[in-house]
């Protein structure tokens, strides 16, 4: 025996089911959604402070590094014509790095170019490194300063005060810094700057992927909500059909 109106009841259960559907999907949403913007946040934050590295301290340590290496090819080139050596064609580095060294010199018109090169190529460029060092201090990668750093800056003051005895107080010295080039700092800055690069490719690409899938999620809600909607019409035309 049918007590009550069955197209009635048959749209209640509709409207109830969809109702709960669309309250579980829109939390699911939400939840989905705060996740993204979390993690939409923490990318944009590394992004942010690896590109700051990069642009305020590694990316120029690179290219003074880089200048300096080039520069000092281009002195040991003129010294081996100088010489009458044959040329090579391998970047250097100060020092005798790949077989060669430029010290002792021969002649006084060697060391004139080599005062030339120190006053006005790598003292000045060794004092933008340590400007750099100094005042981007927060920006060092790794939780303590490299000791390599600290080599070269133990290097860099110590042959700078011993060229400034020789030029104010005619104190001889041999033409270079007491400790060895420090190799391994110049190593250390350009495989950080390769790694930063890198990093900044991968935050990039996440940063592109989570923007995607973002779009898609909301895609799959409003065809979600546009297919529940449907339902509904088609069952409460369905029951106004039946009644």
């Amino acid at each position: 025996m049918n007590t009550g109106n069955t197209g009635f009841t048959a749209t209640i259960i509709t409207t109830a089911i969809t109702t709960a559907f669309a309250v579980v999907a829109g939390i699911v949403n939400h939840i989905m959604s705060g996740n993204r913007d979390r993690e939409n946040q923490q990318t944009t934050a590394s992004l942010k402070y690896t590109e700051q590295q990069l642009e305020e301290l590694y990316g120029p340590l690179a290219f003074l590094i880089w200048e300096g290496r080039c520069t000092y090819t281009d002195l040991a080139e003129k010294l081996r014509e100088m010489r009458g050596q044959k040329r090579i064609l391998e970047s250097l580095q100060v020092g005798e790095k790949n077989g060669y060294t430029i010290f002792p010199f021969k002649n006084e018109a060697e060391i004139k170019l080599w005062v030339f090169w120190i006053e006005k190529d790598a003292f000045p460029r060794h004092e933008k490194i340590k400007k750099l060092l100094m005042t981007k201090t927060h920006l060092i990668e790794g939780e303590i300063l490299p000791n390599s750093y600290l080599n070269f800056l133990n290097y860099h003051n110590s042959w700078k005060m011993e060229h400034l005895r020789w030029q104010e107080q005619q104190i001889e010295y041999s033409w270079k810094s007491k400790s060895d080039f420090p190799f391994q700092f110049e190593e250390e800055i350009l495989k950080t700057f390769k790694n930063l690069k890198r990093q900044q490719a991968n935050f990039l690409k996440v940063n592109h992927d989570l923007h995607k899938n973002s779009q898609t999620y909301a895609k799959i809600s409003k065809n979600l909500l546009n297919r529940q909607r449907g339902e509904s019409r088609r069952e409460d035309a369905k029951n106004a059909n039946n009644s």
